[in-house]
Protein backbone atom coordinates (compact mmCIF):
# COMPACT_ATOMS: atom_id res chain seq x y z
CA UNK A 1 0.00 0.00 0.00
CA UNK A 2 1.04 3.50 -0.67
CA UNK A 3 0.89 5.02 3.35
CA UNK A 4 1.92 3.30 6.28
CA UNK A 5 -0.20 1.25 8.16
CA UNK A 6 -2.76 2.75 10.47
CA UNK A 7 -2.13 2.88 14.32
CA UNK A 8 -3.68 0.64 17.11
CA UNK A 9 -6.38 3.22 17.99
CA UNK A 10 -7.45 3.32 14.39
CA UNK A 11 -7.33 0.07 13.45
CA UNK A 12 -10.07 -0.53 16.57
CA UNK A 13 -11.84 2.25 15.25
CA UNK A 14 -12.13 1.28 11.89
CA UNK A 15 -12.88 -2.65 13.88
CA UNK A 16 -16.06 -1.54 15.38
CA UNK A 17 -17.39 0.31 12.57
CA UNK A 18 -16.83 -2.88 10.48
CA UNK A 19 -18.21 -5.23 13.46
CA UNK A 20 -21.26 -2.21 13.28
CA UNK A 21 -21.78 -3.13 9.39
CA UNK A 22 -21.53 -6.79 10.05
CA UNK A 23 -24.34 -7.30 12.04
CA UNK A 24 -26.92 -4.68 10.63
CA UNK A 25 -26.10 -6.82 7.27
CA UNK A 26 -26.46 -10.19 8.87
CA UNK A 27 -29.30 -9.44 10.52
CA UNK A 28 -30.99 -8.08 7.68
CA UNK A 29 -30.03 -11.21 5.69
CA UNK A 30 -31.02 -13.60 8.49
CA UNK A 31 -34.29 -11.87 9.61
CA UNK A 32 -35.65 -9.39 7.19
CA UNK A 33 -34.84 -5.52 7.19
CA UNK A 34 -38.16 -5.26 9.96
CA UNK A 35 -35.74 -7.05 12.21
CA UNK A 36 -32.60 -4.40 12.10
CA UNK A 37 -32.91 -1.85 14.73
CA UNK A 38 -30.17 -0.03 16.59
CA UNK A 39 -30.19 -1.94 19.71
CA UNK A 40 -30.11 -5.17 18.15
CA UNK A 41 -27.27 -3.91 15.96
CA UNK A 42 -25.40 -3.42 18.87
CA UNK A 43 -25.86 -6.29 21.11
CA UNK A 44 -24.68 -8.61 17.91
CA UNK A 45 -21.82 -5.90 17.17
CA UNK A 46 -21.02 -6.00 21.46
CA UNK A 47 -21.55 -2.33 21.42
CA UNK A 48 -23.87 0.09 23.40
CA UNK A 49 -26.27 1.95 21.12
CA UNK A 50 -24.38 5.32 22.57
CA UNK A 51 -21.16 3.54 20.81
CA UNK A 52 -23.49 2.93 17.52
CA UNK A 53 -24.45 6.59 16.67
CA UNK A 54 -20.96 7.87 16.77
CA UNK A 55 -20.56 5.56 13.91
CA UNK A 56 -23.78 5.86 12.09
CA UNK A 57 -26.49 7.95 12.54
CA UNK A 58 -29.21 5.21 11.96
CA UNK A 59 -29.74 1.65 10.96
CA UNK A 60 -30.29 3.04 7.45
CA UNK A 61 -26.27 3.82 7.60
CA UNK A 62 -25.11 0.73 8.92
CA UNK A 63 -26.63 -1.31 6.18
CA UNK A 64 -25.31 0.99 3.41
CA UNK A 65 -21.72 1.61 5.26
CA UNK A 66 -19.45 4.19 3.68
CA UNK A 67 -19.31 6.25 0.34
CA UNK A 68 -15.91 8.33 -0.58
CA UNK A 69 -16.35 11.61 -0.15
CA UNK A 70 -13.35 14.30 -1.16
CA UNK A 71 -11.02 15.02 1.43
CA UNK A 72 -11.78 18.37 3.53
CA UNK A 73 -7.86 19.37 4.01
CA UNK A 74 -4.75 20.41 1.90
CA UNK A 75 -4.68 17.15 -1.02
CA UNK A 76 -8.55 18.66 -2.52
CA UNK A 77 -6.88 22.97 -2.02
CA UNK A 78 -3.46 21.03 -4.22
CA UNK A 79 -5.99 19.29 -6.93
CA UNK A 80 -7.56 22.61 -7.68
CA UNK A 81 -4.69 24.32 -7.36
CA UNK A 82 -3.60 22.48 -10.88
CA UNK A 83 -1.54 19.50 -8.83
CA UNK A 84 0.01 17.29 -7.58
CA UNK A 85 1.15 16.71 -10.73
CA UNK A 86 -0.44 18.78 -13.40
CA UNK A 87 -1.79 15.93 -15.11
CA UNK A 88 -5.55 16.09 -14.55
CA UNK A 89 -6.33 12.04 -14.65
CA UNK A 90 -3.58 11.45 -12.43
CA UNK A 91 -3.92 14.21 -10.22
CA UNK A 92 -7.63 13.17 -10.03
CA UNK A 93 -6.31 9.45 -9.09
CA UNK A 94 -4.50 10.61 -6.47
CA UNK A 95 -7.53 12.59 -5.11
CA UNK A 96 -9.46 9.29 -5.14
CA UNK A 97 -7.07 7.15 -3.71
CA UNK A 98 -7.14 9.74 -0.86
CA UNK A 99 -10.74 9.45 -0.76
CA UNK A 100 -10.86 5.78 -0.28
CA UNK A 101 -8.41 4.94 2.23
CA UNK A 102 -11.09 5.71 4.66
CA UNK A 103 -12.93 2.96 3.49
CA UNK A 104 -13.59 -0.40 5.26
CA UNK A 105 -11.75 -3.41 2.62
CA UNK A 106 -13.76 -6.42 3.39
CA UNK A 107 -15.23 -8.36 0.72
CA UNK A 108 -17.39 -10.29 2.87
CA UNK A 109 -19.33 -7.32 3.45
CA UNK A 110 -19.54 -5.85 0.03
CA UNK A 111 -21.26 -9.43 -1.13
CA UNK A 112 -23.70 -8.93 1.79
CA UNK A 113 -24.34 -5.26 1.40
CA UNK A 114 -25.19 -6.19 -2.23
CA UNK A 115 -27.27 -9.71 -1.20
CA UNK A 116 -29.32 -6.87 1.03
CA UNK A 117 -29.65 -4.27 -1.34
CA UNK A 118 -31.04 -6.34 -4.37
CA UNK A 119 -34.03 -7.17 -1.95
CA UNK A 120 -33.77 -3.52 -0.94
CA UNK A 121 -34.95 -1.00 -3.99
CA UNK A 122 -35.53 1.85 -1.56
CA UNK A 123 -31.95 1.41 -0.29
CA UNK A 124 -30.32 0.75 -3.13
CA UNK A 125 -31.81 4.17 -4.20
CA UNK A 126 -30.28 5.51 -1.80
CA UNK A 127 -27.13 4.30 -2.47
CA UNK A 128 -26.86 5.15 -6.02
CA UNK A 129 -27.89 9.19 -4.89
CA UNK A 130 -25.21 9.21 -2.68
CA UNK A 131 -22.53 8.32 -5.40
CA UNK A 132 -24.62 10.76 -7.51
CA UNK A 133 -23.56 13.29 -4.92
CA UNK A 134 -20.31 12.46 -4.77
CA UNK A 135 -19.67 12.39 -8.45
CA UNK A 136 -21.30 15.96 -8.19
CA UNK A 137 -18.56 16.62 -5.74
CA UNK A 138 -15.72 15.78 -8.10
CA UNK A 139 -17.17 18.04 -10.87
CA UNK A 140 -17.67 20.87 -8.85
CA UNK A 141 -13.67 20.19 -7.80
CA UNK A 142 -12.86 19.85 -11.34
CA UNK A 143 -14.90 23.17 -12.39
CA UNK A 144 -12.40 24.58 -9.75
CA UNK A 145 -9.43 23.75 -10.78
CA UNK A 146 -10.13 25.00 -14.57
CA UNK A 147 -11.56 28.30 -13.48
CA UNK A 148 -8.28 28.69 -11.38
CA UNK A 149 -6.43 28.15 -14.27
CA UNK A 150 -8.42 29.64 -17.07
CA UNK A 151 -8.91 33.15 -18.03
CA UNK A 152 -12.21 32.96 -20.17
CA UNK A 153 -15.42 35.74 -19.65
CA UNK A 154 -18.09 33.31 -17.76
CA UNK A 155 -21.20 32.61 -18.38
CA UNK A 156 -24.21 33.12 -16.58
CA UNK A 157 -23.88 30.15 -14.51
CA UNK A 158 -20.52 31.67 -13.55
CA UNK A 159 -18.25 29.44 -15.47
CA UNK A 160 -17.74 28.96 -19.42
CA UNK A 161 -20.50 26.01 -20.18
CA UNK A 162 -17.55 24.32 -21.70
CA UNK A 163 -15.53 24.06 -18.15
CA UNK A 164 -18.50 22.76 -16.61
CA UNK A 165 -19.22 19.97 -19.69
CA UNK A 166 -15.69 19.04 -19.38
CA UNK A 167 -15.78 18.70 -15.96
CA UNK A 168 -18.40 16.06 -15.96
CA UNK A 169 -17.10 13.77 -18.37
CA UNK A 170 -14.06 13.66 -16.76
CA UNK A 171 -15.80 13.16 -13.21
CA UNK A 172 -17.38 10.36 -14.94
CA UNK A 173 -14.37 9.08 -16.09
CA UNK A 174 -12.65 8.84 -12.73
CA UNK A 175 -15.88 7.25 -11.14
CA UNK A 176 -15.27 4.50 -14.02
CA UNK A 177 -12.18 4.28 -12.78
CA UNK A 178 -13.12 3.69 -9.41
CA UNK A 179 -15.76 1.16 -9.89
CA UNK A 180 -13.13 -1.39 -12.19
CA UNK A 181 -11.27 -1.04 -9.17
CA UNK A 182 -13.56 -2.41 -6.59
CA UNK A 183 -14.53 -5.24 -9.12
CA UNK A 184 -10.92 -6.10 -9.58
CA UNK A 185 -10.25 -5.85 -5.72
CA UNK A 186 -13.32 -7.64 -4.48
CA UNK A 187 -12.12 -10.48 -7.56
CA UNK A 188 -8.81 -10.45 -6.29
CA UNK A 189 -6.88 -12.58 -4.16
CA UNK A 190 -6.52 -11.50 -0.05
CA UNK A 191 -3.06 -10.07 -0.36
CA UNK A 192 -4.04 -7.02 -2.45
CA UNK A 193 -6.06 -3.78 -1.31
CA UNK A 194 -8.39 -1.36 -3.05
CA UNK A 195 -6.14 1.30 -2.67
CA UNK A 196 -3.62 -0.50 -4.72
CA UNK A 197 -6.22 -1.43 -7.73
CA UNK A 198 -7.12 2.09 -7.40
CA UNK A 199 -3.77 3.11 -8.36
CA UNK A 200 -3.34 0.26 -10.99
CA UNK A 201 -7.02 1.22 -12.77
CA UNK A 202 -5.67 4.96 -13.17
CA UNK A 203 -2.34 4.02 -14.46
CA UNK A 204 -4.31 1.65 -17.28
CA UNK A 205 -6.10 4.74 -17.71
CA UNK A 206 -3.64 6.72 -18.37
CA UNK A 207 -2.04 4.34 -20.82
CA UNK A 208 -5.23 3.85 -22.72
CA UNK A 209 -5.23 7.61 -22.80
CA UNK A 210 -2.30 7.54 -24.42
CA UNK A 211 -2.74 4.55 -26.71
CA UNK A 212 0.44 2.70 -25.40
CA UNK A 213 -2.13 -0.39 -25.10
CA UNK A 214 -3.35 -0.10 -28.61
Amino acid sequence: MSDAEPGLRERKRRATRLAIQQAALRIAIEEGLAAVTVDEISRRADVSPRTFFNYFPNKEGAILGDDPTLPDDDTLVDFVAGGPTGDLLADLGALLVHSTRELIEERGLIEERQQVLRAAPELFSRRMESMKEFQAAIEGAIVARFAAAADGAPDASGEPPERRRRARLASLVALAALRHAWWEWSDAGSDTHLVDELERSFADLDALVSRSLV
